[in-house]
């Protein structure tokens, strides 16, 4: 198994989400905004929990390359006029975090893994809605991309490189939970919201 995002999802993004999207490109850029900053936060929350594994090594890069994502969307926002503001997050990572098993070292192992599938479908996305948007945001999304498969690789090769062991039997439950909630109905659109 290599460690690419496309080998990690178990389906791809329907097309009403696509459609959806393209139909409430506010509220998809707002949120990219929010899923900047909460990736930017979850890096460092990795460093901050595991010292002892030299994270900061890997992850703060991470965490530096995410708030300069935020800070790009926060320009794009201002740009096209949509004003910044909280919104509330969706069930998508909610979910998934729930899964993460509460002991040691499971639950590294888990969280490396949900950033890793969570980088994997925002790579996905970025590629699903470049080829439909104008040319400076296709532009955007089609860089995007390229990081975001580059932070699911380096999240993969962290959890072979700690635990020297692969991570095919323990991703499956929860690429299988990641497929279910992209592939079902969603009151709440989101930039990793169902349809």
């Amino acid at each position: 198994m290599t460690n690419s995002w496309k080998d990690i999802l178990l389906s791809k993004t329907p097309q009403p989400w696509i459609d959806r999207a393209l139909e409430s490109l506010d509220i998809l850029l707002l949120d990219h905004a929010h899923c900047e900053k909460k990736a930017a936060s979850t890096a460092l929350s990795l460093i901050h929990r595991y010292p002892e594994k030299k994270l900061n090594f890997y992850l703060s890069p991470v965490a530096r390359e995410e708030l300069m994502h935020f800070e790009k969307v926060s320009r794009l926002l201002e740009k096209r006029n949509i004003p910044y503001k909280n919104i509330k997050s969706g069930r998508y990572a909610i979910s998934l975090h729930k899964k993460i098993s509460r002991t040691e070292p499971n639950k590294l192992m888990d969280s490396l893994l949900v950033c890793a599938l969570i980088e994997a479908r925002s790579c996905e996305r970025f590629g699903c809605l470049a080829v439909h948007l104008d040319k400076s945001l296709s532009s955007f999304y089609s860089k995007l991309c390229e990081a975001e498969s580059r932070h699911c690789s380096l999240y993969l090769n962290l959890y072979q490189d700690l635990f020297e062991q692969s991570f095919a039997e323990r991703l499956k439950p929860l690429a299988q939970l990641e497929s279910d909630l992209i592939n079902s109905p969603d009151p709440v659109f989101r930039f990793h919201s169902g349809f």
